[in-house]
């Protein structure tokens, strides 16, 4: 498809497993090898859904040392905010197997309860214990930010479990109330453990959002957003990711994610043209009180969960 060699070997790296499967990254880094006939070395930091504020720039225009990147849409808009943005949008994103997106890049946060709670709907839930899987992720945390308008006050405790498996794991213990979930990362979850579509209860479905963008390095050079774009969008690539929830690339632009990003910016995650914007982010962030959940893991198991990138193949486990 491109012609002439590149000699480069880009370094790419995926923040939204163990959520959605490494598999489809992987696949995914692999049709990009092949198109843009490069190497493309990949890894995995399930430690957040993307870098935010107070957060390392793994993109950062000068030095940074990741080229393309697979992260949740507040990371995308924080760092396209930058005085100095360090990321490019790739105009492809991920359409994923479920009717309601019909063909659309888009995606949905269920609020999942026990299927015994007492809850009928969301507002019942006020003073209950929260639970979510970082403070990066659109589905997890922010959605419900932007449904209480920003209330630090409605849930009487907030608990960061670390991944949306460990979100569905609190709330069957009953170590948490809810937490609202990605809609393909509780569809793959119920896929493997049909038992979790008797065990819990959908109390709303909020959406749809915009996919999980694909973004690139700004320092990297112009034109490889729409490369790496071009090479999604022509991919026939039904029986290769048939098993992973997707069914294709549809295209995407900055549009599509307008209102995530007034969301965010009027709840002061992003930053303006206001220098002290980036604090205010971070004591927004502060504000909420997060709690942590019971631990039954030994001191080396915590301490080994600490660092938590690893490269393609390695299938050390995660959240």
């Amino acid at each position: 498809m491109f012609k002439g060699r590149n000699p480069r070997r880009l370094r790419a790296r995926c923040f939204l497993s163990p959520g959605l499967p490494e598999t489809l990254f992987e696949r995914v880094v692999e049709r990009l090898e092949s198109t843009l006939d490069c190497g493309i070395a990949l890894d995995f930091d399930s430690r957040s859904s993307g870098p935010m504020c107070g957060h390392d720039n793994p993109f950062a225009a000068d030095d940074g040392d990741v080229d393309i990147g697979f992260v949740c849409a507040p990371s995308y808009l924080f760092l396209s905010s930058l005085e100095r943005p360090s990321v490019d949008l790739v105009p492809a994103g991920f359409v994923f197997d479920d009717p309601r997106s019909q063909d659309r890049s888009v995606y949905f946060s269920e609020v999942v309860v026990r299927r015994d709670h007492a809850a009928r709907r969301f507002e019942d839930l006020e003073g209950g214990v929260w639970g979510f899987n970082d403070r990066s992720s659109l589905s997890g945390f922010f959605a419900a930010a932007i449904r209480l308008d920003g209330d630090p006050e409605f849930f009487a405790s907030n608990v960061c479990t670390g991944s949306h498996r460990a979100s569905i794991d609190a709330v069957l213990a009953g170590h948490i109330d809810a937490a609202s979930i990605d809609s393909n990362a509780l569809s793959i979850a119920i896929a493997r453990r049909p038992e979790l579509a008797e065990r819990l209860r959908v109390l709303e479905s909020w959406g749809p959002f915009p996919s999980q963008p694909i973004v690139v390095r700004r320092g990297l050079g112009p034109g490889w957003a729409e490369r790496i774009a071009e090479s999604l969008l022509t991919w026939e690539q039904s029986s290769v990711l048939s098993g992973l929830g997707m069914t294709g690339f549809a295209p995407v632009t900055e549009n599509a994610f307008a209102a995530e990003r007034s969301a965010l910016r009027a709840l002061g995650y992003l930053p303006t043209l206001d220098e002290q914007a980036p604090q205010h982010a971070r004591a927004v962030f502060d504000a909420v009180r997060i709690d942590c959940l019971p631990s039954t893991e030994s001191p080396a198991s915590q301490a080994n969960a600490s660092e938590q990138v690893r490269v393609r193949g390695s299938r050390a486990a995660a959240g």
